[in-house]
């Protein structure tokens, strides 16, 4: 589901409950993402959601490096300072969304078909987990992909099958549970392109 505020596309995704390999990070197809949490979530936890997620682009052909990073980016990893790009991609865990439904697990915000910024909201993770018996950080890692996928897709990433589906029914909802739920061989060439030949900042 996607909508413009002033300009800004911001591409949710929406789950509807219902029947309920290493990081090469001078890989020309990999991108940084910089993990911001302003919920209590334990470190296992964080750590499990990113494997996931890490799995999950692997798959397409993509490699993601994580850096936790602190609201006010300590020194001690100069990635937290980088200023955002497609290589240095942003994320922040948020307890819920300020004005959307509880059914919205992610926002992904896009100006002119690209976008760096991403929230979470783990309020909706944590009820779809108690509702589904999916594990916090299978759900999370998924809801991370996704998120990360309209960042590097663009604009009108949704699509019919995989991880990019704009809603996740029961179907989809057992494939996370599984493990098996992708983005598709169009989206992992799509994505692999955009970071091949996106600039990398100087060191």
């Amino acid at each position: 589901m996607s909508h413009f505020t002033n300009g800004l596309l911001i591409a949710n995704l929406l789950i509807v409950s219902s029947a309920c390999p290493a990081a090469n990070a001078d890989s020309v197809s990999s991108t940084t993402v910089r993990l911001y949490s302003d919920v209590q979530l334990s470190t296992k936890a964080l750590v499990q959601a990113q494997q996931e997620a890490v799995r999950i682009f692997r798959q397409a052909g993509v490699e993601t490096i994580w850096v936790q990073c602190k609201p006010s980016p300590s020194p001690a990893d100069r990635r937290c300072q980088i200023p955002p790009s497609e290589k240095f991609l942003v994320m922040r865990i948020v307890s819920k969304a300020l004005t959307s439904a509880e059914s919205i697990f992610g926002m992904a915000f896009l100006s002119e078909g690209r976008g760096t910024y991403s929230d979470l909201f783990y309020d909706s993770v944590e009820k779809l987990h108690q509702e589904c018996g999916a594990s916090v950080p299978r759900v999370l890692g998924h809801v991370m992909a996704h998120e990360l996928g309209h960042l590097l897709l663009g604009s009108n990433a949704h699509a019919e099958i995989g991880i990019m589906r704009p809603r996740w029914h029961g179907e989809q909802l057992r494939a996370v549970e599984r493990g098996t739920l992708f983005f598709t061989p169009e989206q992992a060439h799509l994505m692999q392109y955009r970071l091949s030949t996106a600039k990398t900042r100087p060191s």
